[in-house]
């Protein structure tokens, strides 16, 4: 059994470190995600900024808009390389459970949308004047790594599930959006309350909770999407 343990652990990480070098090397993903986050910012800033008072309100949205789509295109991206060159064919030949694949694919697009988030948010603090206090800086990446874990969890599986068909770049945000919206709004009350100067359990419970329900989703039913 720790035999097994182990192998399991040496294939995520591998996965991990895969994913990793190949955007350290290519920049793809994150590149582009990061360009279309700053594109979705700076359209806020000059559109939406000097329509509203509040413009907490404008930094949240610009904030988690930019999450949706460049979490979107991370997991995307990620599912057609490995389709392109047979790399899911190659994991899936690794005597593990397939498993293993999918939380190592989870872990390394968390890695890039908490990035993009933690970039876009930047962005809005200088672009939009987006005033947030020190003290609940750490308690807000923490969100977005929370949000970027259960975006990725169901953007792996559905990715995978759509990688070789036509409209796969429409399939995608069509049949992801729907599952992730909880996810999403924890992540703008969350963002809203804590810029506010007070935290809330309640949405970060649902979080939690909601997260579990993806990742446990993703984890038993991998296997059949891959072996589609």
């Amino acid at each position: 059994m720790i035999d097994g343990l182990r192998k399991y652990t040496r294939v995520v990480l591998e996965v991990i470190r895969k994913d990793l070098l190949i955007e350290l090397r290519s920049k793809q993903v994150l590149n582009t995600a990061v360009v279309f986050a700053l594109l979705v910012v700076v359209i806020f800033a000059f559109s939406f900024a000097r329509s509203f008072t509040d413009v907490g309100v404008v930094g949240s949205g610009a904030l988690w808009i930019a999450f949706i789509f460049a979490g979107t295109f991370g997991v995307s991206q990620s599912a057609t390389a490995e389709t392109a060159d047979a790399g899911l064919d190659g994991l899936l030949l690794l005597p593990v459970d397939r498993s293993a694949i999918y939380v190592g694919k989870v872990l390394s697009n968390t890695v890039f949308t908490t990035a993009v988030a933690v970039i876009t948010f930047v962005c809005t603090v200088i672009f939009l004047e987006f005033t947030v206090p020190l003290d609940v800086v750490p308690i807000l990446l923490v969100v977005f790594v929370l949000a970027a874990f259960g975006f990725t969890s169901t953007g792996v599986l559905i990715a995978t599930m759509t990688a070789r068909a036509r409209l796969r770049e429409l399939l995608l945000p069509l049949l992801l959006v729907p599952l992730v919206v909880p996810v999403l709004l924890a992540g703008v009350e969350l963002t809203r309350v804590l810029t506010e100067g007070y935290v809330t359990w309640q949405w970060l419970q649902l979080l939690l909770v909601y997260d579990g329900l993806l990742f446990l989703t993703g984890l038993v039913t991998f296997e059949y999407v891959v072996e589609r």
